[in-house]
């Protein structure tokens, strides 16, 4: 139909549209319809009405009727056709030993890459399940005085509270949290010690925690009310409702009842703020005291701030040391108090602020997985590669006869794509549900808390990953296969024949990996086992350490530490008297734990000197059979040891410089009346990540408190009770202690942990890492011997003649498997030797966390080589076994 010249065209997009969706035989007639509609409308009203009805009618006439029928999509090279579905299916169920093979080993990498990426998932996405965490931060303080006196902390004054409040419009809320241990009870049941949240009342209105039952809105209304968990209402109250009701909370030394007004949902494993009871920090003067709420150098809670939308934290930093020296100009320099905020999503991951209430993981650990996870399913990957082009050989006279009878290349590759979507598939869906169920079994292996919870969005992730595999894998044996030249095919079998360097690359890069992870597996396993039979000094072996309490009724640090040794000493006399427990003594700290004392001063000559100290009793060194380098140990029933006497260890007299130390007193002016008896032989009472440090270890802390500036710690000085059991069973421990701890103190419920456990604790990080390198490395060591399989098979099928002649002029079984290994020999020479630089690279890195680590030697090299060449050499003999007992005539007619 002619258009009218003199009132435009309709909008070429619809035009466009309506010609590629709709059929040829109805094109003309619905065009002329739509034409003569648009002309008529912008004769009688306007172009722009035309336009829009035009456009509109060509949406409306997009029906299943009017749609081509050979539309273009169903030959997208993405959505594969079903014929060439139906055809794989067949082809794979002919083949089904090596359909079984190809499954097998793309399961298992995908099991592995599933498991570890729903790790490493769970890692970086912690705190993420707020829905405002791109505007929250925790404030961090650093104190920066020169010459060495520096405090960097993320634990914070208790007044930035409100200081932020009063200075930063910024905000839209500040909030604070801190846990401490308080005794809790119910009525008649016994008391438990239990770790207690102290958090600002608008604490719900920052985090995405879900309040459950009761008041939600205003759950910390109320100076005493409290918040429980669901499973803290279950194990208080079973299955009562707990709103109403109270429990007891020992504050100091007042027992006060607390309402409870609200229950919380139980937390996500993913949050680095984590808690089952909570109470308001309007109880800070009476918890904290009065100079904790204007102090500016004390520490304890973390502080959080809400940033308004409109608002950013950068001007929050620009202004920050401005707001300090409105404060504090007349006590210090400019830059000397720090005040800055760290992204709630960075907290889990980064290691470079300090460690606030919850522990931090090492990102380098969560990375490496990340890559392993890869690497393994990209091993996988490669097997089923060179699978395929072991296998094709065999189906090089079906892909000559296709191409003579007219078939593209184009659809040949479709074809073979589509076995290999469909191997992937079917390999995504069993490895995604092993790996599903396997996750209990994850998480005993390897210590983690892995938890999974199905969303429907998942099975799109999945089979989109199953497409990329199938993709993946499967294009490189699909070129092969339908680029060779018909004649070639036609004239022999081995279409395949060559030197197909990709896929030797990938066989190479094959062996790179896998003896990586081995040798890996095994460098770490040296060092965590040196971590675990390093000689510490001391003799902590079934060492049992019982934290003890004070009454209700003491008040300061020193009376409460006085009312704790007192009852140390009930349940001493109770226990001591069991023939199976000996070398009773009690001490502030015990090993394997963080946050000993840490004490400051500045000395005589005005040196910053920082140490460490423990407070123990006159039997603590024998009982754990420390030695005594210099001078003697504490003397028991001696008051004047008791009162003055410290010991110092080997580094704490070098770093304070003095020579012939017996006798003399620390380097400073303000300490209590004080001498050194003794010098202890150094021992590693932190981690062996860190070089020992200055240690005073003392019986009366009173002249040590008096001497320094600065103390922090973030373990209690209350004394625990320290036992060795001599049984053989240890479970006999809790019986005895039950009974002594019941007899001595009926109203309270005892705890107790072994000190071996803490130790190892330390070190759980890099236990962990290492067995989930050991998973690894026995999945990649499993596919790495299908992979060989797949090799093999590739030889064997490209010289069944050769393979066919040998046997008949007199070749041997091991002559054959002679043959078959030095085909691939220097490839798997190869892999070693580039392996050796990457782990030696990647170790040192991992060992630069240990103050005290192993030397890399060749041995492991040796060992993860020869482990590596018996996998191959077991595969290369089953492989060479099987050509044996083939009849040579029937290999000769394969030609």
């Amino acid at each position: 139909m002619e258009q009218n010249p003199t009132s435009g065209h309709p909008p070429r997009w619809a035009t466009r549209l309506l010609e590629w969706y709709c059929d040829p035989y109805l094109l003309e007639d619905l065009q002329g319809d739509l034409y003569e509609l648009y002309y008529r409308t912008i004769t009688k009203k306007s172009k722009a009405r035309a336009n829009w009805q035009y456009a509109w009618l060509v949406l409306r006439s997009f029906r299943w009727s009017a749609i081509k029928k050979n539309n273009p999509l169903k030959n997208n090279f993405i959505m594969f056709s079903g014929q060439h579905f139906k055809v794989a299916a067949r082809v794979l169920w002919r083949d089904k030993f090596n359909t079984i093979l190809n499954t097998v080993g793309l399961s298992i990498g995908i099991v592995c890459f599933v498991l570890l990426g729903l790790y490493v998932t769970q890692e970086v996405t912690f705190d993420h399940f707020h829905s405002k965490k791109d505007r929250i931060y925790r404030a961090w303080l650093l104190e920066d005085y020169g010459e060495g006196k520096v405090f960097f902390n993320s634990n914070t004054p208790v007044r930035f509270e409100d200081l932020f409040e009063e200075n930063f419009p910024e905000f839209e809320e500040v909030v604070q949290y801190h846990v401490r241990n308080f005794p809790v009870s119910r009525h008649e049941q016994g008391v438990i010690s239990e770790p207690v949240a102290i958090i600002s009342p608008e604490f719900f209105k920052v985090f995405d925690f879900d309040l459950i039952h009761g008041n939600v809105t205003k759950p910390l209304a109320g100076r005493y009310d409290l918040i429980i968990s669901r499973a803290y209402a279950e194990k208080y109250f079973g299955d009562e409702d707990p709103i109403g009701k109270t429990l007891q909370l020992q504050l100091n030394e007042n027992t006060t009842p607390f309402t409870i007004t609200a229950v919380l949902d139980n937390i996500p494993q993913s949050s680095s703020i984590k808690f089952d009871l909570a109470i308001s920090n309007v109880l800070n003067r009476e918890l904290l005291g009065e100079r904790s709420l204007t102090a500016w150098m004390m520490v304890g809670p973390e502080t959080y701030a809400l940033v308004k939308e409109e608002a950013s934290i950068e001007s929050v930093n620009a202004k920050s040391q401005d707001v300090v020296m409105s404060y504090l100009g007349e006590e210090m320099n400019r830059d000397e108090y720090n005040i800055g905020f760290q992204p709630l999503t960075d907290i889990h991951l980064n290691p470079d602020i300090p460690v606030g209430i919850a522990p931090v993981s090492n990102p380098v650990y969560v990375y490496v997985l990340a890559v392993i996870g890869f690497l393994v399913l990209l091993i996988a990957c490669i097997n089923y590669t060179t699978l395929s082009i072991g296998q094709s050989i065999k189906r090089a006279h079906e892909v000559g006869m296709r191409k003579v009878l007219g078939a593209a290349k184009r659809s040949l590759m479709m074809q073979y794509l589509s076995e290999s979507v469909l191997v992937a598939i079917v390999s995504m869906g069993i490895g995604g549900v092993l790996a599903v169920f396997l996750i209990p079994t994850f998480n005993r292996l390897t210590g983690v808390d892995l938890v999974y919870l199905f969303e429907w969005w998942h099975l799109g992730v999945f089979l989109a990953l199953g497409l990329a595999i199938g993709l993946l894998a499967g294009i490189y044996p699909a070129v092969i296969l339908t680029s060779t030249k018909v004649m070639t095919i036609m004239r022999s079998a081995s279409g395949s024949r060559g030197k197909h360097w990709v896929r030797k690359v990938m066989v190479t890069f094959q062996f790179v990996i896998t003896v990586l992870l081995i040798s890996s597996a095994l460098i770490m396993q040296k060092q965590i086992r040196f971590l675990q039979d390093k000689d510490l000094g001391y003799q902590y072996e079934a060492f049992v350490s019982v934290p003890m309490f004070s009454s209700a009724e003491s008040g300061r640090m020193a009376e409460r530490i006085a009312s704790a040794r007192a009852n140390a000493e009930l349940l001493k006399t109770s226990i001591e008297a069991h023939p199976q427990v000996s070398n009773v003594t009690m001490a502030s700290h015990t090993f394997g734990t963080p946050g000993w004392a840490e004490l400051s001063f500045t000395d005589d000559k005005g040196i910053f000197r920082t140490f460490s100290m423990l407070a123990v009793d006159a039997a603590y060194l024998s009982a754990f059979d420390m030695k005594i380098v210099e001078g003697r140990d504490f003397e028991k029933g001696s008051g004047l040891d008791e009162r003055q006497s410290i010991l110092l260890n080997e580094t704490a007299v070098d770093y304070f410089g003095l020579e012939n130390p017996i006798g003399k007193t620390l380097p400073g002016n303000d300490f209590g009346e004080h001498r050194i008896i003794g010098v202890v032989k150094d021992f590693h009472f932190s981690s062996l990540h860190q070089e020992i440090e200055p240690l005073v270890i003392t019986q009366n802390v009173q002249p040590m408190f008096r001497g320094v500036s600065d103390v922090g710690m973030k373990d209690s000085m209350i004394p625990k009770l320290l036992f060795k059991f001599t049984g053989s069973q240890l479970s006999e421990v809790q019986e005895i202690l039950t009974e002594a701890w019941e007899s001595t103190f009926p109203n309270r419920n005892l705890e107790y942990a072994f000190i071996d456990d803490n130790v190892a604790r330390q070190y759980e990080n890099e236990a962990r890492l290492n067995k989930l390198i050991a998973v690894a490395t026995v999945i990649s060591i499993l596919i790495a011997a299908i992979g060989l399989l797949g090799l093999t098979v590739l030889v064997v099928n490209s010289r069944e003649k050769e393979i066919g002649i040998r046997k008949v002029i007199g070749a041997s079984p091991f002559q054959i498997f002679h043959l078959l290994a030095r085909t691939f020999s220097w490839q798997l020479g190869l892999g070693v030797a580039l392996s050796i630089p990457l782990t030696v690279w990647l170790m040192r890195q991992w060992l630069q966390d240990f103050a005290y680590r192993i030397s890399i030697g060749a041995d492991m090299f040796l060992l993860s080589s020869l482990i590596a060449l018996v996998v191959a050499l077991m595969v290369i003999g089953y492989q060479a076994w099987k050509a044996a007992l083939v009849n040579p005539v029937k290999s000769l007619r394969t030609e």
